[in-house]
């Protein structure tokens, strides 16, 4: 069963012209700043709901200390979880869940923990000019009601171990793409297979097209866990002349773009750091960048003031905090980033335990581990790019008997997802391929480079060994402080070298297929390949490699290939 929604009472005191007066006087807020004139007080109480009947009756205890806002103040509900804050038309209510308590959710598994307060809906004329909306917006919401409640469930059990969903990139464009979403994804978590709490997807719900939220969210709902989501480049509506209201059909579906919650020992922060220029011009080609608005620091650091130092902070963006990847043998290899990393760090000072989460990134995956090199002084943590469950997208590559397609990413990473494990202040990253192609289910791939020369032109890895010939391993998603090591025919393990460079194995799938439909694209530099040197001198016949490996987690990984060598 689910929970209910907020209790909205609409017996309001004020009414519907003076609203409407006071929405048309406000400016459009850019860093929440609003004219005095069109301030109103919305009122309320966080509760335990103990009989879900959408009301809290006298016996219902409020609960104290809950963060609530209007996305530019936080207060916290007083001794009887009751609170008071200043509200503007265009702004959304939210509250900042506590550790202890469960959401309502809608039909689709989406928490309720927001309020839309749009007197007259997203507006249809910004700074003079009229706006045809590309996609639905939100509708009217009416005069606000006298009292806001959110009625919270108590969990029957809190704990400070706990696991999550990370889904980066689900974008489809196409319902084709839903369809190999849904069965790439949604098909193996039904039944909720990993005991997940909940799943949070980064950004880039889905590509471009609007329309296709409402599938998606039915589509995801059927993993029956809450699912929290943020927006990314392409979840913006493109008819908004800036970023102000790029989100409006994200918003009609979601939510508030920015917000916390609390899990365990856990405090998530999702943050919107695509800052959408309207026409264009401002940021380049692609009309945006990785930015944080200051009116959501100012928000971020009213949300940290209320949350213990001792906490384990989760920072989830679309667009990377930072990327990078250096061997010390070449240049150092970077990806997207935040330009304004610095000022979050700033907010960030106090607090000791922090994991960065992101997507955007098509090509590779990162752990960039952030310290002193980047302003940083307090203990090292890790901003890491998740793999994409879209890889490098749902209409790249070969297809499998189900017709769904590769999407190799063109680091070598398959698409896939991740179970982030949780241990108090300690977090695990599990990434899980999806299941195309024979080495996804080893969490590596291991090659030679340059491949075994064909004798009949029909062999695999059957041939002659050419000059300089390495083993590669592409740890998927693994990063610069694991360690790999490779075994020839049951002799000692080596240290492999950890190298920046492209995985032969894309290399070789996107010249075959260069210009067909089963196109991949070009290999991408790799943030995970180890390398060494295959032994000179081995005999004709069958041989076998084997790999250990062991992520900075401590999670280890085995793979094996075996090659035949018949002319030397």
């Amino acid at each position: 069963m689910k929970l209910s929604k907020p209790r909205i009472y609409r017996n309001s005191l004020a009414g519907p012209s003076l609203l409407i007066s006071l929405f048309l006087a406000s400016p459009l807020h850019a860093n929440c700043n609003f004219s005095d004139s069109s301030e109103e007080i919305v009122r309320g109480s966080v509760y335990i709901e103990t009989n879900d009947n959408n009301r809290r009756d006298r016996f219902e205890a409020g609960i104290a200390g809950v963060n609530v806002s209007n996305g530019c103040e936080v207060v916290q509900t007083d001794g009887g979880g009751n609170y008071r804050i200043p509200i503007h038309g265009t702004q959304i209510l939210f509250i900042s869940k506590p550790a202890e308590f469960d959401l309502p959710l809608d039909d689709s598994n989406i928490p309720q923990f927001f309020y839309r307060h749009y007197p007259n809906g997203t507006p249809k004329e910004i700074a003079g000019t009229s706006i045809e909306w590309a996609w639905p917006v939100i509708e009217p919401t009416g005069p606000l009601p006298t009292v806001l409640n959110f009625g919270l469930v108590a969990r029957e059990e809190s704990t400070n171990q706990f696991a999550a969903h990370a889904f980066a990139d689900s974008q489809a464009r196409y319902e084709i793409g839903q369809d190999r979403l849904r069965e790439d994804l949604v098909n193996p978590l039904i039944g909720n297979p990993y005991g997940v709490e909940f799943g949070i997807t980064v950004g880039d719900v889905v590509y471009d097209n609007l329309a296709l939220y409402e599938r998606h969210k039915k589509m995801m709902a059927l993993m029956d866990i809450p699912q929290w989501n943020l927006p990314g480049n392409h979840d913006i509506n493109f008819a908004s002349p800036d970023a102000i209201f790029a989100n409006e059909t994200f918003k009609s579906h979601f939510g508030p773009t920015y917000y916390s919650f609390n899990q365990g020992n856990v405090h998530f922060v999702a943050l919107n750091n695509v800052e959408y220029a309207g026409d264009g011009k401002q940021f380049g080609s692609t009309g945006y960048r990785g930015y944080i608005p200051e009116y959501q620091l100012t928000w971020l650091q009213q949300d940290l003031a209320n949350v213990p130092v001792d906490k384990l902070i989760v920072i989830a963006t679309h667009i990377p905090l930072i990327s990078e990847a250096d061997d010390g043998q070449s240049e150092p290899h970077t990806g997207p980033t935040t330009e304004n990393f610095s000022r979050l760090l700033e907010i960030l000072e106090p607090f000791s335990n922090i994991y960065g989460i992101a997507g955007h990134d098509t090509s590779n995956s990162w752990k960039t581990e952030v310290n002193h090199n980047h302003g940083w002084q307090g203990q090292p943590w890790i901003a890491h790019t998740l793999a994409e469950v879209r890889g490098s997208g749902w209409s790249k590559g070969l297809s499998d008997a189900r017709g769904v397609r590769d999407a190799i990413m063109d680091d070598g990473n398959p698409n896939g997802f991740y179970v982030l494990k949780f241990d108090d202040k300690a977090v695990i990253p599990d990434f899980i391929p999806f299941p195309f192609g024979p080495d996804a289910t080893q969490r590596l791939r291991i090659s030679l480079d340059p491949a075994l020369s064909e004798q009949d032109g029909g062999s695999i890895n059957r041939g002659s060994v050419q000059a300089d010939t390495k083993i590669v391993v592409n740890l998927f998603d693994g990063g610069a402080r694991d360690s790999v090591s490779a075994s020839i025919d049951g002799g000692d393990a080596q240290t492999m070298n950890y190298a920046v460079r492209t995985d032969p194995f894309v290399e070789r799938l996107s010249s075959k297929y260069q210009e067909t439909e089963n196109e991949y694209n070009p290999a991408a530099r790799s943030a995970h390949i180890w390398e060494m040197n295959l032994p000179t001198g081995l005999a004709a016949g069958i041989h076998r490699i084997e790999i250990q490996a062991e992520d900075e987690f401590g999670q280890q990984r085995q793979g094996a290939m075996t090659f035949e060598i018949i002319n030397q």
